[in-house]
């Protein structure tokens, strides 16, 4: 079993890395506000996924069991938090139309943004909850961390927080200007 979720897990950075170099191909289609695109687009698609390549080398090659759970358990987050947002992106570049974001603010405006915007954090969280998570405690079956729920909690916040950094979100947000 533990070689069909680290296979699966190698197809989904294959996926990744394919969708970054088709997305950065085409900057003219994203409602980024910086001058510099093709630099935010090597922010938005390409470091997350090197942090990922990282994260799980390293936790493939962890020695002891419950820091490999750990370690994979955070790279599989940063990962579905990865392929969200980069599904979010392919949806505002060819699906959603055009002037949608440009038209005057309204309500139901503010809202559908918002939830479009988030959608990766709570569809993350839901697959990481409802398919990745039963198939680590079927492999790792005596792993203590798997089974609580308030560490799996802080794990998620802090890979929302590595994407947030590795993005320039919050390098935006604290100092005033970044690559975003």
């Amino acid at each position: 079993m533990a070689n069909r979720l680290d296979e699966a897990f190698n197809w989904l950075v294959l996926i990744l890395s394919t969708i970054a170099g088709a997305l950065s191909q085409f900057p003219e289609f994203y409602p980024l506000t910086s001058p510099r695109v093709e630099l935010a687009l090597v922010r938005l698609l390409v470091f997350p996924v090197v942090i990922l390549v990282f994260l799980w080398l390293w936790g493939l090659l962890a020695r002891k069991s419950e820091f490999q759970v750990v370690i994979k358990s955070y790279s599989w987050i940063f990962a579905s938090i990865i392929l969200m947002a980069d599904l979010i992106l392919l949806l505002l570049g060819t699906v959603i139309p055009r002037g949608y974001f440009g038209g005057p603010p309204s309500l139901l405006g503010n809202i559908m943004s918002a939830i479009l915007i988030t959608s990766p954090l709570y569809l993350s969280l839901l697959f990481c909850i409802s398919v990745v998570r039963p198939l680590m405690r079927e492999i790792y079956k005596d792993s203590k961390f798997l089974y609580s729920l308030p560490k799996q909690a802080l794990l998620f916040i802090a890979a929302v927080l590595l994407y947030l950094l590795a993005v320039g979100l919050v390098e935006s947000i604290l100092f005033g200007e970044g690559v975003l």
